[in-house]
């Protein structure tokens, strides 16, 4: 009986990514350092192995190669290790000398209220205000997640945040929810919805 084997980035990454992962590879052992001994590590160790799975489609181990694909070519991956070390200046400022986040992409949530595996895909002018983020959410670009008042959203576990879409204020968007491009959402979404539009409302399908 064969045992299974968990895969790692040298089996589906061309040679010429592998090459420039191998010459940033100083860099990355100690930013990979500073996160894996973090406060945040267990988390850590989980957006590692969201992102390698988002974008290499496969199920990776969370190592030091899978770590330094994410932070060479996946340049928000850099904004959410930063936030994780954000509670000590120190790391977060070598951290960031070492690798330049993406200027448009701002996490505006404390990091002991976000879950692991959080997910920017491209991120690009996105602010991330929530109260709190479960696990495993996804978030796309243009995204506005914030503040009416002194009231902040709160994303549960698995939901999904589609691109230019707003979710503001006092709302709990529940496990496993989907918010549809473009959406204003000012209302509580139940866990497993799916809304769109403006207001955002169920969609049914």
């Amino acid at each position: 009986m064969q045992s299974r084997h968990k895969h790692t980035v040298v089996d589906f990454v061309p040679k010429a990514k592998l090459l420039v992962i191998g010459l940033n590879m100083p860099r990355i052992l100690i930013a990979y350092y500073l996160a894996s001994h973090g406060r945040f590590s267990d988390r850590f160790i989980k957006d590692n192995s969201v992102w390698a799975a988002k974008n290499l489609s496969r199920e990776l181990n969370s190592g030091v190669l899978t770590f330094g694909y994410n932070m060479v070519f996946c340049k928000e991956y850099r904004n959410v290790v930063l936030h994780r070390l954000h509670r000590n200046p120190f790391k977060f400022a070598l951290a960031r000398a070492l690798f330049r986040p993406l200027d448009s992409l701002y996490i505006n949530t404390s990091p002991e209220n976000i879950g692991g595996g959080l997910y920017f895909q491209h991120g690009f002018s996105t602010i991330v205000a929530a109260r709190s983020i479960g696990d495993n959410c996804h978030i796309n670009q243009q995204v506005t997640v914030g503040y009416v008042g002194h009231d902040a959203p709160v994303l549960g576990n698995d939901v999904v945040i589609s691109a230019g879409s707003i979710v503001i204020g006092n709302v709990t968007v529940g496990d496993g929810a989907v918010v549809g491009a473009g959406a204003v959402v000012t209302k509580d979404v139940a866990s497993k919805q799916v809304v769109g539009g403006v207001p955002a409302r169920p969609l049914h399908y």
